[in-house]
């Protein structure tokens, strides 16, 4: 999920929605959350980390796991630190209250390592505090050899850590890796925006042809994020021509069909329907449903069945049967085909089930016959 406010300062942020009556960190994060109703929970860093965001979190239904820093208000921070003054790494506190909105909160006291402690606050149902995978710390000992020690900590703690620090990184191949802000210096506020939006759809998916092993496969030089963007760059600009042309890949929002569109002739031989006869005055505007390209750069729309009425004027959905679960031995009754191939079927469109996806990929690739090429 992405979602992406601009930060106008603190005169120009006092406007913006929860802002006046939860404050600027709270209100942000509770706007977040609300534009993915879907959601679960949220984990925050210390920019998020106070009780006044989880109290608010939870009284919408919403979990958090946040780390605690400088807004500390209702925190029992110096109670923490006296428990856990003298106590080695590993050891834990956990606090358990309600806060002033009747909201049940949990904070807890994690002693990363012999000096330093780490705060958190979280909603009642946001995690365990049961023992969860241990942090893998690495020391030097006297001998100079690396050694490693396994420090215990929560379960809630452990996904929390799993999870955090992929921000980072991604921030980290973002800003130094690939490092567009220092090459692009500009004065241009909105140009420094785009810059930064360019570089995350370029890391993303940098990231995400190396999870699918399109690159790096063998993990021998493995290709770097400034190498991956000269790549991605030039093969735009060789593919400019073509998304320029009719057979882009990018669907149409309208598409002009005669007006006796959904009329259709079935032929008993073959089962199979085609379009009957039209005037080419008569034409009727349609919205895609989607629109996929094949391998020799063809488009594919998916379109509906345009609505029918019977002889006692009673309006229907046309429906017919996915040729693709037939042939699985499935009827099912789909309002929707491609009108690219004029074939009549419709395709089904499921997470687990894409008849149109695979009609799509089934076109085989148009290779010039060897006689003609010479």
């Amino acid at each position: 999920m992405l979602w992406l406010e601009i930060m106008r300062g603190k005169q120009g942020m006092k406007s913006k929605q929860h802002n006046a009556e939860l404050g600027a960190t709270t209100g942000c994060t509770v706007r977040a959350m609300e534009a993915f109703p879907d959601a679960i929970g949220i984990k925050g860093d210390a920019y998020f980390g106070s009780v006044n965001t989880c109290k608010e979190l939870a009284v919408r239904g919403f979990e958090g796991v946040v780390q605690v820093k400088q807004n500390t208000g209702f925190y029992p921070k110096p109670f923490i630190e006296k428990a856990l003054k003298n106590a080695p790494g590993g050891v834990s506190i956990v606090l358990k209250g309600t806060a002033p909105n009747e909201q049940t909160l949990i904070a807890i006291g994690y002693r990363y390592s012999a000096k330093k402690t780490l705060f958190f606050c979280m909603t009642a149902n946001a995690g365990s505090t049961k023992p969860g995978e241990p942090y893998e710390m690495k020391y030097t000992d006297s001998f100079g050899n690396v050694c490693t020690r396994k420090v215990e900590r929560p379960d809630v703690l452990s996904k929390f850590f799993k999870d955090s620090n992929k921000l980072d990184a991604h921030n980290h191949a973002r800003q130094d890796c690939l490092g567009l802000e220092k090459d692009w210096v500009t004065q241009d506020c909105y140009f420094r925006l785009v810059t930064t939006l360019i570089g995350i759809n370029v890391v993303d998916t940098w990231k995400l042809a190396e999870y699918h092993r399109v690159i790096n496969w063998s993990g021998n030089n493995p290709i770097s994020a400034q190498h991956f963007a000269g790549i991605l760059g030039r093969q735009l600009i060789a593919m400019a021509p073509i998304i320029a042309r009719q057979n882009s890949r990018f669907a149409p929002s309208s598409l002009t069909l005669p007006q006796d569109f959904g009329s259709i002739v079935v032929s008993a031989s073959d089962t199979r329907e085609s379009f009957s006869s039209f005037s080419p005055d008569e034409e009727k505007v349609v919205i895609p449903v989607r629109t996929l390209v094949d391998c020799n750069g063809g488009q594919h729309h998916q379109v509906a069945y345009p609505i029918t009425k019977q002889e006692s004027g009673r309006s229907c959905t046309k429906r017919r049967a996915c040729k693709n679960c037939a042939s699985f031995g499935i009827r099912k009754l789909v309002r929707h085909y491609c009108i690219t191939c004029g074939l009549s079927f419709a395709f089904c469109c499921e997470e687990d089930n894409d008849c149109f996806l695979e009609h799509v990929s089934d076109v085989k690739l148009n290779r010039p016959s060897r006689r003609s090429a010479v």
